[in-house]
């Protein structure tokens, strides 16, 4: 922080990169579940048979805390390409799952009761 100006233009720019990361991906990921006219149907990342998954979730939480790690290290300069290579082995299975043909879920019909 500089004492002549309250924040500079990288450090605003910092700012403003985290709170959409922060604010706006869990905003988007939300909008593109519930969205009924979006063609990309993001509700598949985090719900099996239309009911919450837990390592779904905990999958995604944490592979949101590493993109805001990378970010963060790609801001300050001390990303290596060790950290681009485990970044990819998050994303690569996200990216393929987002992007891939949905298969339809068998329902199971009652029987009549007599």
């Amino acid at each position: 922080m500089n004492a002549d100006t309250f924040l500079s233009l990288p450090e605003l720019l910092f700012l403003g990169v985290f709170f959409f990361l922060y604010f706006g991906v869990p905003a988007l990921l939300v909008w593109g579940s519930y969205c009924e006219s979006c063609s990309l149907d993001l509700r598949d990342l985090w719900t099996h048979n239309n009911r919450p998954d837990k390592l779904a979730v905990i999958i995604l939480g944490t592979w949101w805390v590493h993109t805001a790690s990378m970010v963060l290290w790609a801001l300050s300069k001390t990303v290596t390409t060790t950290d681009y290579l485990t970044y990819m082995g998050w994303a690569l299975p996200i990216i393929a799952k987002m992007f891939a043909p949905s298969t339809p879920t068998l329902t199971v019909q009652e029987t009549p009761k007599e």
